[in-house]
């Protein structure tokens, strides 16, 4: 009997470590204090995603932070040229790689996201940039999406002459220096 004990009380050990442990497969929520950076930008690309299957201007307007909004040149104009780069329909994506940059000073942060994706609609291609704020305890205003862009894939960042692509070269501007973000605010548009 005392053998019988002993064992039930293994199977019921050995239950229980199997249980918590399989807690830690599941997925944590979206927003939760675990959240990493690729999960945050993969939030926010589908909410841009969102957005472009309904050429939903006023939602992609949205996501960006008071800031942006109030400074960017041309706001309205650079969201409809990001639109309009997109057709109609299903639109999908993978992520080519998310970074940040952000600064500390005592109990204060600031962390910028730049996510890199790789966009599909209609059997085209297209690189896909967004600079985004996921905390800022400087400038607050600064919460949300600060830059976003779009063109046609290339996989060469550099011209023939070895000088970097505008692209490239836009989305190399923001940074967060003295607890503020680089860069203009807003939607890249391509220079004629």
């Amino acid at each position: 009997m005392a053998v019988w004990k002993r064992a039930l009380g293994a199977l019921v050990v050995l239950t229980g470590i199997g249980l918590l442990s399989s807690c830690s497969l599941l997925p944590l929520p979206t927003g939760s204090f675990r959240d990493t950076d690729e999960q945050k930008a993969a939030a926010q690309m589908h909410n841009i995603v969102d957005a472009v299957k309904h050429h939903d201007t006023a939602a992609l307007k949205k996501l960006f932070s008071p800031h942006a909004r109030e400074n960017a040149t041309d706001l309205n104009g650079g969201l409809t040229y990001f639109l309009t780069a997109f057709p109609s329909g299903p639109v999908t994506w993978k992520t080519q790689g998310t970074g940040n940059t952000g600064e500390d000073d005592g109990p204060k942060h600031a962390t910028e996201l730049l996510g890199h994706f790789l966009v599909s609609a209609d059997s085209k291609q297209y690189e896909l940039f967004f600079a985004y704020f996921t905390v800022n305890d400087f400038h607050p205003d600064e919460i949300g999406l600060y830059a976003l862009g779009v063109e046609p894939y290339d996989a060469d960042p550099y011209t023939s002459s070895g000088s970097i692509k505008p692209f490239p070269l836009w989305v190399s501007r923001f940074n967060i220096d003295n607890h503020a973000a680089t860069g203009d605010p807003g939607v890249y548009i391509p220079q004629n």
